[in-house]
Protein backbone atom coordinates (compact mmCIF):
# COMPACT_ATOMS: atom_id res chain seq x y z
CA UNK A 1 0.00 0.00 0.00
CA UNK A 2 0.98 3.62 -0.50
CA UNK A 3 0.38 5.98 2.43
CA UNK A 4 0.12 9.54 1.10
CA UNK A 5 0.31 11.52 4.32
CA UNK A 6 0.95 14.97 5.76
CA UNK A 7 3.99 14.88 8.05
CA UNK A 8 2.15 16.78 10.80
CA UNK A 9 -0.62 14.14 10.83
CA UNK A 10 1.94 11.35 11.16
CA UNK A 11 3.70 13.12 14.04
CA UNK A 12 0.41 13.69 15.90
CA UNK A 13 -1.03 10.22 15.18
CA UNK A 14 2.01 7.97 14.95
CA UNK A 15 0.52 5.13 17.01
CA UNK A 16 -2.65 5.13 14.89
CA UNK A 17 -0.70 4.97 11.61
CA UNK A 18 1.57 2.22 12.97
CA UNK A 19 -1.52 0.21 13.93
CA UNK A 20 -2.85 0.51 10.36
CA UNK A 21 0.47 -0.76 9.04
CA UNK A 22 0.56 -3.62 11.57
CA UNK A 23 -2.91 -4.72 10.48
CA UNK A 24 -1.75 -4.96 6.87
CA UNK A 25 1.17 -7.14 7.86
CA UNK A 26 3.18 -5.99 4.85
CA UNK A 27 5.65 -3.19 4.10
CA UNK A 28 4.08 0.10 3.04
CA UNK A 29 5.45 3.10 1.17
CA UNK A 30 5.20 6.44 2.99
CA UNK A 31 4.79 9.40 0.66
CA UNK A 32 4.85 12.77 2.41
CA UNK A 33 2.72 15.48 0.80
CA UNK A 34 2.89 19.28 1.29
CA UNK A 35 0.92 20.56 4.27
CA UNK A 36 -2.57 21.80 3.37
CA UNK A 37 -2.29 20.96 -0.32
CA UNK A 38 -5.08 18.37 -0.26
CA UNK A 39 -8.44 18.14 1.48
CA UNK A 40 -7.22 14.99 3.26
CA UNK A 41 -4.41 14.41 5.76
CA UNK A 42 -3.94 10.76 4.83
CA UNK A 43 -4.86 8.92 1.65
CA UNK A 44 -4.08 5.20 1.58
CA UNK A 45 -3.96 3.48 -1.81
CA UNK A 46 -4.36 -0.29 -1.67
CA UNK A 47 -2.64 -2.01 -4.58
CA UNK A 48 -2.36 -5.50 -6.00
CA UNK A 49 0.16 -6.93 -8.45
CA UNK A 50 -1.83 -8.16 -11.44
CA UNK A 51 -1.15 -11.06 -13.80
CA UNK A 52 1.04 -8.78 -15.95
CA UNK A 53 3.17 -7.98 -12.87
CA UNK A 54 1.89 -4.41 -12.75
CA UNK A 55 0.71 -2.60 -9.60
CA UNK A 56 -2.98 -1.71 -9.71
CA UNK A 57 -4.90 0.39 -7.20
CA UNK A 58 -8.12 -1.35 -6.16
CA UNK A 59 -9.21 0.53 -3.04
CA UNK A 60 -8.63 3.73 -1.08
CA UNK A 61 -9.10 5.16 2.41
CA UNK A 62 -8.98 8.88 3.20
CA UNK A 63 -9.37 11.09 6.26
CA UNK A 64 -10.90 14.28 4.88
CA UNK A 65 -10.62 17.47 6.96
CA UNK A 66 -11.39 19.99 4.22
CA UNK A 67 -14.64 19.20 2.44
CA UNK A 68 -16.97 19.64 5.42
CA UNK A 69 -16.18 23.35 5.57
CA UNK A 70 -16.19 23.65 1.78
CA UNK A 71 -19.69 22.17 1.49
CA UNK A 72 -21.13 23.58 4.71
CA UNK A 73 -21.47 20.23 6.50
CA UNK A 74 -21.78 20.74 10.26
CA UNK A 75 -22.91 19.03 13.44
CA UNK A 76 -23.78 20.35 16.89
CA UNK A 77 -21.61 19.12 19.75
CA UNK A 78 -22.61 18.53 23.39
CA UNK A 79 -22.01 22.22 24.16
CA UNK A 80 -24.42 23.30 21.45
CA UNK A 81 -21.65 24.59 19.22
CA UNK A 82 -21.49 23.93 15.49
CA UNK A 83 -18.46 21.96 14.35
CA UNK A 84 -17.12 20.70 11.04
CA UNK A 85 -16.88 16.88 11.06
CA UNK A 86 -13.99 14.80 9.80
CA UNK A 87 -15.19 12.83 6.77
CA UNK A 88 -14.00 9.28 6.11
CA UNK A 89 -13.81 8.23 2.45
CA UNK A 90 -13.60 4.52 1.77
CA UNK A 91 -13.71 2.63 -1.51
CA UNK A 92 -13.24 -1.03 -0.62
CA UNK A 93 -13.04 -2.19 -4.22
CA UNK A 94 -13.15 1.20 -5.91
CA UNK A 95 -15.31 1.97 -8.92
CA UNK A 96 -17.18 -0.45 -11.19
CA UNK A 97 -14.34 -0.65 -13.69
CA UNK A 98 -11.88 -1.55 -10.90
CA UNK A 99 -14.15 -4.38 -9.82
CA UNK A 100 -14.48 -5.70 -13.39
CA UNK A 101 -10.71 -5.44 -13.77
CA UNK A 102 -10.19 -7.51 -10.59
CA UNK A 103 -12.73 -10.12 -11.77
CA UNK A 104 -11.05 -10.50 -15.17
CA UNK A 105 -7.57 -10.55 -13.63
CA UNK A 106 -8.74 -13.42 -11.40
CA UNK A 107 -9.93 -15.26 -14.52
CA UNK A 108 -6.47 -14.84 -16.08
CA UNK A 109 -4.92 -16.30 -12.92
CA UNK A 110 -7.26 -19.30 -13.14
CA UNK A 111 -6.22 -19.95 -16.74
CA UNK A 112 -2.53 -19.73 -15.85
CA UNK A 113 -3.11 -22.31 -13.13
CA UNK A 114 -4.58 -24.70 -15.70
CA UNK A 115 -8.19 -24.13 -14.66
CA UNK A 116 -11.08 -22.95 -16.83
CA UNK A 117 -11.41 -19.16 -16.56
CA UNK A 118 -14.84 -17.96 -15.49
CA UNK A 119 -16.81 -15.12 -13.98
CA UNK A 120 -18.38 -15.51 -10.54
CA UNK A 121 -21.64 -17.45 -10.94
CA UNK A 122 -23.77 -14.51 -9.76
CA UNK A 123 -22.19 -12.26 -12.40
CA UNK A 124 -22.32 -14.68 -15.35
CA UNK A 125 -24.82 -13.38 -17.96
CA UNK A 126 -26.04 -16.96 -18.52
CA UNK A 127 -25.74 -19.19 -15.47
CA UNK A 128 -27.19 -22.40 -16.93
CA UNK A 129 -27.26 -23.52 -20.56
CA UNK A 130 -29.67 -26.37 -21.36
CA UNK A 131 -28.91 -28.37 -24.51
CA UNK A 132 -31.62 -30.68 -25.89
CA UNK A 133 -30.35 -33.78 -27.69
CA UNK A 134 -33.27 -33.63 -30.13
CA UNK A 135 -36.24 -31.44 -30.98
CA UNK A 136 -38.52 -33.55 -28.78
CA UNK A 137 -36.42 -32.60 -25.74
CA UNK A 138 -36.79 -28.83 -26.20
CA UNK A 139 -40.03 -28.74 -24.21
CA UNK A 140 -38.37 -30.42 -21.22
CA UNK A 141 -35.49 -27.95 -21.41
CA UNK A 142 -37.93 -25.03 -21.44
CA UNK A 143 -39.71 -26.50 -18.42
CA UNK A 144 -36.46 -26.70 -16.45
CA UNK A 145 -35.38 -23.23 -17.62
CA UNK A 146 -38.71 -21.83 -16.38
CA UNK A 147 -38.18 -23.48 -12.97
CA UNK A 148 -34.70 -21.95 -12.74
CA UNK A 149 -35.99 -18.55 -13.84
CA UNK A 150 -38.74 -18.69 -11.21
CA UNK A 151 -36.02 -19.04 -8.55
CA UNK A 152 -34.16 -16.02 -9.93
CA UNK A 153 -31.51 -17.75 -12.04
CA UNK A 154 -30.62 -17.04 -15.67
CA UNK A 155 -31.02 -20.12 -17.85
CA UNK A 156 -31.47 -20.52 -21.59
CA UNK A 157 -31.99 -23.31 -24.13
CA UNK A 158 -29.70 -23.87 -27.11
CA UNK A 159 -32.22 -25.26 -29.59
CA UNK A 160 -30.10 -24.55 -32.68
CA UNK A 161 -29.75 -27.25 -35.31
CA UNK A 162 -26.09 -27.80 -34.52
CA UNK A 163 -24.31 -30.87 -33.21
CA UNK A 164 -24.29 -31.42 -29.46
CA UNK A 165 -20.50 -31.09 -29.35
CA UNK A 166 -20.61 -27.71 -31.12
CA UNK A 167 -23.31 -26.40 -28.79
CA UNK A 168 -21.32 -27.55 -25.75
CA UNK A 169 -18.19 -25.93 -27.19
CA UNK A 170 -20.04 -22.65 -27.79
CA UNK A 171 -21.35 -22.65 -24.21
CA UNK A 172 -17.83 -23.25 -22.90
CA UNK A 173 -16.54 -20.40 -25.07
CA UNK A 174 -19.08 -18.15 -23.34
CA UNK A 175 -17.82 -19.26 -19.90
CA UNK A 176 -21.25 -20.55 -18.85
CA UNK A 177 -20.83 -22.10 -15.37
CA UNK A 178 -23.32 -24.97 -15.79
CA UNK A 179 -24.10 -26.78 -19.05
CA UNK A 180 -26.75 -29.51 -19.01
CA UNK A 181 -27.43 -31.93 -21.88
CA UNK A 182 -30.93 -33.42 -21.90
CA UNK A 183 -31.94 -36.49 -23.89
CA UNK A 184 -34.12 -39.58 -23.44
CA UNK A 185 -31.95 -40.94 -20.63
CA UNK A 186 -32.06 -37.70 -18.64
CA UNK A 187 -35.83 -37.37 -19.08
CA UNK A 188 -36.37 -40.97 -17.93
CA UNK A 189 -34.02 -40.74 -14.92
CA UNK A 190 -35.09 -37.23 -13.93
CA UNK A 191 -31.45 -36.18 -13.69
CA UNK A 192 -29.33 -33.86 -15.81
CA UNK A 193 -25.80 -34.45 -17.08
CA UNK A 194 -24.30 -31.17 -15.87
CA UNK A 195 -20.87 -29.89 -16.89
CA UNK A 196 -19.57 -27.86 -13.95
CA UNK A 197 -17.03 -25.39 -15.32
CA UNK A 198 -15.42 -24.55 -11.98
CA UNK A 199 -14.62 -28.20 -11.29
CA UNK A 200 -14.05 -29.33 -14.91
CA UNK A 201 -16.26 -32.38 -14.49
CA UNK A 202 -19.69 -33.78 -15.37
CA UNK A 203 -22.14 -34.71 -12.62
CA UNK A 204 -25.63 -36.19 -12.59
CA UNK A 205 -27.95 -33.74 -10.83
CA UNK A 206 -31.67 -33.29 -10.49
CA UNK A 207 -33.07 -29.85 -11.30
CA UNK A 208 -33.60 -29.26 -7.56
CA UNK A 209 -29.99 -30.25 -6.80
CA UNK A 210 -28.80 -27.74 -9.39
CA UNK A 211 -31.02 -25.03 -7.90
CA UNK A 212 -29.54 -25.67 -4.44
CA UNK A 213 -26.00 -25.38 -5.84
CA UNK A 214 -26.91 -22.11 -7.55
CA UNK A 215 -28.43 -20.79 -4.33
CA UNK A 216 -25.20 -21.52 -2.47
CA UNK A 217 -22.97 -20.04 -5.19
CA UNK A 218 -24.98 -16.81 -5.40
CA UNK A 219 -25.78 -16.40 -1.70
CA UNK A 220 -25.66 -12.75 -0.68
CA UNK A 221 -25.52 -11.48 -4.26
CA UNK A 222 -28.25 -9.82 -6.35
CA UNK A 223 -30.29 -11.78 -8.87
CA UNK A 224 -31.37 -10.37 -12.20
CA UNK A 225 -33.65 -11.82 -14.87
CA UNK A 226 -32.44 -13.00 -18.26
CA UNK A 227 -32.59 -10.10 -20.73
CA UNK A 228 -32.21 -12.22 -23.88
CA UNK A 229 -34.69 -14.57 -25.60
CA UNK A 230 -34.67 -17.88 -23.75
CA UNK A 231 -34.16 -19.79 -27.03
CA UNK A 232 -30.69 -19.25 -28.46
CA UNK A 233 -32.08 -19.70 -31.99
CA UNK A 234 -34.16 -16.54 -31.54
CA UNK A 235 -31.15 -14.30 -30.89
CA UNK A 236 -29.31 -12.22 -33.50
CA UNK A 237 -26.40 -14.14 -34.98
CA UNK A 238 -23.23 -13.05 -36.74
CA UNK A 239 -21.23 -15.02 -39.27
Amino acid sequence: SIYNIAKSFLEENKDYVLELVRREGKPVLLHFVPEGKYYWVINIEYNIIDQLDRPREIGTFQIDIGNAKRFGITYTDEKGEKKYPVIIHTAIIGSVERYIYAVLDTAVAMEREGRSPMLPVWLSPIQVRLIPVGEKHVEKCLEIAAALSKRGFRADVDDRKESISKRIRDAETHWIPYIAVIGDKEVKEGKLSVRIREESRVEKLSAENLIEILKEKTKGYPRRELTLPILVSKRPGYR
